[in-house]
């Protein structure tokens, strides 16, 4: 049984690498099982196509973008204080790792329906994460979905550097990203200072 589990562990890692370089339309099972070095019995054993096989990739990779968030996310620091160090590694995590990065965030919207409402239900775990503790500016009511306005704001800035190839670049943004992140809940002026903050290092 491990050994299955490893060679299917192989092929989604497999998947992500290939997509992440290639796009997903351009990449076929051929791709991934000579990216993965196994046969292409074994991959027909794990998934039914390369669909399905994408899915779950896609999943793994959600599920360790919002490990590694929580891991390095003391929840008995102040939300601020999260949301600075959970937007920091998901951006240094995608720098260091393009291919993963272009697959969570690009190649997900070329997979069809069912991997585009994976790709909304993760904003939307991330958004639970970013509305703990929040309060707002004038301790009033914040609107309704302000989290996924937020968040999307910062994904689809993060998308199009993703999509020119400039992966490298997202530490650069994470001043601008901290902004968008910020400014529905506290306000363009804080937002401006934390933003300066982490201008500054």
């Amino acid at each position: 049984m491990a050994g299955s589990e490893t060679r299917r562990q192989l092929i989604l890692e497999a998947m992500v690498r290939v997509v992440g370089r290639q796009g997903y339309k351009a990449t076929s099972v051929a791709d991934v099982i000579v990216e993965a070095d196994v046969s292409r019995t074994t991959f027909y054993k794990h998934f039914g196509d390369k669909h399905e096989c994408f899915l779950a990739a896609y999943d793994m990779v959600v599920e360790r973008i919002l490990g590694e968030v929580i891991a390095n996310c003391d929840t008995e620091k102040p939300w601020l204080e999260r949301i600075r160090v959970g937007l920091k590694t998901v951006v240094e995590m995608f720098a260091l790792d393009p291919e993963l990065a272009r697959t969570a965030i690009v190649e997900v919207a070329a997979a069809g329906a069912d991997a585009r409402q994976r790709h909304w239900n993760a904003i939307s775990q991330l958004t639970e994460f970013l509305e703990d503790g929040a309060r707002p500016v004038d301790d009033g009511e914040l609107p309704e979905h302000i989290g996924l306005m937020a968040t999307g704001a910062v994904s689809g800035l993060i998308f199009d550097e993703l999509l020119t190839g400039r992966a490298e670049r997202l530490p650069e943004l994470l001043p601008d990203l901290l902004f968008a992140l910020l400014v529905p809940y506290i306000g363009p002026g804080a937002a401006t200072q934390e933003m300066r903050r982490a201008a500054a290092g």
